[in-house]
């Protein structure tokens, strides 16, 4: 049986938490993230906005450090896809499937097809994991520089409220 955005519902609101960047080409860093998702109640489409923050014990701690928008969309027979547009002007579709385990349990595992405005990417993907009251992400790359496909960050998020 396919899912649907109808079973994504209970993501709706606010989900606060922290993370951690690594890549071979940066310096490894600890961040701050909101991440919120929303609905207008008309369009089979869920909004998202993430935003985070250095976490340091320095005087950078709480410097914004990235910005993304976009959109969640169902495209039919349990096949979903990301439109992500980041503060960088670097736009992101990502495509594939989700599985449900029950009412809160929810993996969803997306693949780059298309990355714009930014010739340093070759491929992305991110794997969300969403149980209860808290969801799990990494996302992975590739770049130019570094041709392996790694992960790139990894977070753990709770949600803490509704709309």
């Amino acid at each position: 049986m396919h899912i649907s955005l109808t079973n994504f519902a209970y993501i709706i609101g606010r989900w606060e938490g922290s993370g951690r960047a690594e890549y071979p080409t940066i310096v490894p860093r600890d961040y701050r993230e909101e991440l919120v998702f929303a609905v207008n109640g008309k369009d089979a489409a869920i909004h998202f906005e993430q935003r985070t923050w250095i976490k340091s014990a320095d005087e950078r701690n709480g410097e914004p450090l990235f910005w993304e928008s976009g959109f969640l969309l169902d495209k039919g027979e349990g096949l979903f896809e990301m439109v992500s547009a980041q503060k960088s002007g670097r736009v992101e579709i990502l495509r594939g499937g989700a599985q449900k385990t029950d009412e809160t349990i929810i993996k969803l595992d997306l693949a780059s097809v298309a990355i714009l405005n930014d010739d340093r990417m070759i491929r992305a993907g991110r794997m969300l994991h969403f149980h209860g009251e808290t969801l799990e992400y990494e996302l992975w790359m590739s770049t130019t520089k570094n041709i392996a496909y790694q992960r790139h960050l990894v977070a753990r998020l709770t949600h803490k409220g509704r709309p």
